[in-house]
């Protein structure tokens, strides 16, 4: 363990025991019982331009080798055919952790968890989570794990309840001593799981050594935690690598939250309101019948849960709709003119379509770059048409030809050497065919780049 985070442990050691209120018994037998069930996740990361090890913490929350981990360690950019050799690391006190091979399950966007399994049974004691209130001022404890350098120790942390925070996902406060690192349980004094530490702006990663990465989640503890009832249900319903999550889909691209302005114009008063923006065509938002300036005042006849502030609204009712599932029905009752009654419209959720992780790629190792094929979140989010045909590029080696002739990142790829471009399978076939015909002339693309059409010509390296 290095000299300087010896001393922060030390610092932080002397703080909580200077403002602990459970005894040292009640902390100790928390920190036996919990440090078994706490684990370090562990994976490859690879892509054309290299490989990189990952390691976070994890939760048990199964016997039979079940880990939660934040989804944060395995962010939704990462390809999953490009993140492999997961590991469950379980540390030892007489040394190196003991490693077992694991399968990933999946990510569960609905609770922005991930999770892996261990090839072979277990019999780990799991953590129980409980769906419990907490009050202001009430002891919250959290046992967590430390970096690589410290040999992934598991370490004690106090703090009180300040405040219960309202937005897309529902958080508590914690002040005084803080809280464990991201990822970590939450526990109230008579030692009941009641939440996990949420993202806090530090990295997620336990061998993360840039900088003083791996000295944040000590140096600067994090103040909330994430309350169990936002995520059990991804304990009592994990995805698996044959039953990823489907997430519902009511095919909106844009919602924003009613201000105070607007609200009076509409005569709303205090309540909480959503404006439609656009709607995607033939999704089940149009099919209902749902139109773009639509007011949603109500969900299923109860009025629309309230932020702190009219933009987190959107936010809170995509993260409501998202613990839904595809096929069920919900009624929105919405405003189209004032002083006139609300209309119900019963809307059947679809399907999410597929996200850009799960895209077909193609890396042009002699020009140095990567493409892929459209994902719907790439049509609407850089507002192509609807019909647009081609790939996009998803990946530049730094001072490749690609990079130096003039490509960029999320250019859309619709012309190859004056061919059309209709899917990654038909760039692929016409890229290795060209660079087989003419393997030192230059190769010339037509590229939208925002509202523009762009040529660009790359050399190849000769």
């Amino acid at each position: 363990m290095s000299r300087s985070l010896k001393c922060v442990l030390a610092l932080l050691l002397f703080t909580s025991a200077a403002s602990a209120t459970v005894t040292p018994e009640v902390a100790q037998e928390l920190y036996g019982r919990v440090s078994p069930s706490l684990v370090a996740v562990q994976y490859i990361f690879q892509n054309p331009l290299g490989r990189i090890e990952l390691t976070g913490s994890g939760v048990i929350v199964s016997e039979d080798g079940l880990v939660m981990a934040s989804i944060m360690l395995f962010p939704t950019q990462f390809p999953d055919d490009e993140m492999k050799d997961f590991k469950i690391l379980v540390p030892r006190e007489d040394g190196e952790p003991t490693e077992y091979e694991a399968v990933f399950q999946g990510r569960d966007e609905r609770t922005n968890l991930a999770f892996l399994k261990t090839k072979e049974s277990q019999h780990w004691k799991p953590i129980q989570f409980e769906d419990q209130k907490v009050k202001i001022g009430e002891p919250i404890l959290s046992i967590g794990m430390l970096p690589k350098g410290a040999n992934y120790k598991t370490y004690f942390v106090e703090g009180a309840v300040s405040a219960m925070l309202r937005g897309e996902i529902p958080q508590v406060l914690v002040t005084g001593g803080g809280l464990a690192a991201m990822g970590s349980p939450a526990f109230t004094a008579e030692g009941k799981a009641v939440g996990m530490v949420g993202p806090n702006g530090t990295s997620p990663f336990l061998n993360d050594t840039r900088g003083n990465s791996e000295l944040q989640m000590v140096m600067n503890p994090p103040r909330y935690y994430i309350p169990a009832r936002d995520f059990v249900i991804g304990i009592q319903d994990p995805p698996t690598p044959d039953k990823p999550i489907k997430l519902p889909w009511i095919g909106v691209s844009e919602m924003n939250g009613v201000t105070k302005d607007l609200a009076d114009v509409l005569g709303l008063g205090n309540q909480p309101a959503i404006q439609i923006g656009d709607v995607i065509p033939n999704a089940p938002a149009e099919k209902a019948g749902i139109k773009a300036g639509d007011i949603i005042v109500k969900l299923d006849g109860k009025p629309l849960e309230r932020g702190d502030q009219p933009v987190e609204l959107p936010l809170i009712l995509a993260h409501s709709l998202r613990r839904m599932k595809p096929g069920e029905k919900v009624t929105l009752s919405i405003m189209r003119e004032k002083d006139q009654p609300l209309k119900d419209v019963e809307l059947t959720l679809g399907e999410q379509p597929p996200g850009a992780n799960l895209a077909k790629r193609f890396f042009a190792d002699d020009l140095g770059f990567e493409s892929r094929a459209l994902a719907f979140n790439d049509i609407y989010g850089l507002k192509l048409p609807p019909e647009q045909k081609g790939v996009i590029v998803s990946l530049l080696r730094p001072q490749g030809a690609a990079q130096t002739g003039g490509l960029h990142m999320q250019d859309v790829i619709s012309k190859l050497d004056s061919e059309p471009v209709t899917d990654i399978e038909q760039f692929k076939k016409t890229y290795e065919q060209i660079r087989k015909d003419k393997p030192k002339e230059a190769i010339v693309m037509e590229v939208r780049r925002g509202d523009r059409e762009n040529t660009v010509r790359i050399e190849p390296p000769q």
